[in-house]
């Protein structure tokens, strides 16, 4: 079963995204796209400093500071970051994304050159958060007073970069998430901006890109390093408290801002 989006991309199941997450953190599935990794090219190290490279738009995230209750992954995040970086090589290799960007994307909407097509040279930038408040305003709302749980399972090397992978231990929790979405990419509003389901949902948390090419010798480094992160991940508990979501605008990936009239939605 398949929960379907608008235009043919569909959102997976509850058990499919489970068994995706944890096959996507194995360690011949880390060992397969290490080997493959390359450079992201989000950010450049001049000699003294990370540069961040223009990527412009918006997005419905849930980040990881909005809830007291994430601090504990939050340390933990910091901890795995830490890590990455006195273990990985080259020095300069990996850009670890600063703390107060982590966060789950909830819903892609436009970036980079669609962004520059269908909002910036269509004039609409101002407007766009009312836009996207209307959707909310659409959207059912689970009747529920507990905040949405995904386990951290496991670190994840997927193309460009070094995330942590959730899994949903309760069914609900999942289906909140993806029938908001359904919800969202149903809008006729944002559907006429070009807005639709691109990707399914995936429940991650990127925490580094990898901004160098790199040797056979530092891939077989890369794939020891995080097998030995996710052994240690495996027998912790660290949980994401996902009370709600918003819309955040972005010049590059590692900043993503709020302003007060960027609308929210309370799962």
């Amino acid at each position: 079963m398949t929960i379907p989006g608008p235009v043919g991309i569909a959102d997976m199941c509850f058990k499919d995204h489970n068994k995706r997450q944890l096959f996507e953190i194995s360690p011949a599935r880390n060992r397969e796209r290490a080997l493959a990794a390359k450079p992201a090219g989000n950010f450049i190290y001049n000699g003294s400093n990370w540069e961040p490279q223009a990527y412009e738009g918006f997005a419905v995230v849930s980040m990881l500071s909005e809830n007291e209750e994430n601090i504990p992954l939050a340390e933990r995040l910091i901890e795995i970051q830490n890590e990455l970086k006195y273990n990985l090589s080259p020095t300069h290799g990996f850009y670890l994304l600063p703390p107060e960007s982590f966060h789950q994307t909830v819903a892609n909407t436009l970036s980079a050159e669609r962004f520059k097509e269908h909002i910036l040279d269509a004039g609409l930038e101002d407007e766009y958060p009312d836009i996207v408040a209307n959707a909310f305003e659409q959207i059912a709302i689970w009747e529920s007073e507990e905040p949405i749980m995904m386990k951290m399972a496991g670190l994840s090397i997927f193309g460009t970069a070094i995330g942590i992978l959730g899994v949903f231990e309760n069914e609900e929790d999942y289906n909140r998430i993806v029938s908001f979405r359904s919800g969202f990419y149903s809008d006729e509003q944002l559907a006429q901006l070009d807005i639709k389901m691109t990707r399914p949902f995936i429940g991650h948390i990127t925490l580094a890109y990898i901004e160098q090419n790199l040797t056979k010798n530092q891939k077989d480094h890369l794939i020891d390093v995080v097998s030995e992160i996710n052994e240690s991940l495996a027998r912790q508990d660290n949980y994401f408290f996902i009370s709600g979501t918003g819309l955040r605008r972005y010049h590059h990936l590692a900043e993503f801002i709020k302003q007060d009239n960027y609308p929210v939605y309370q799962f």
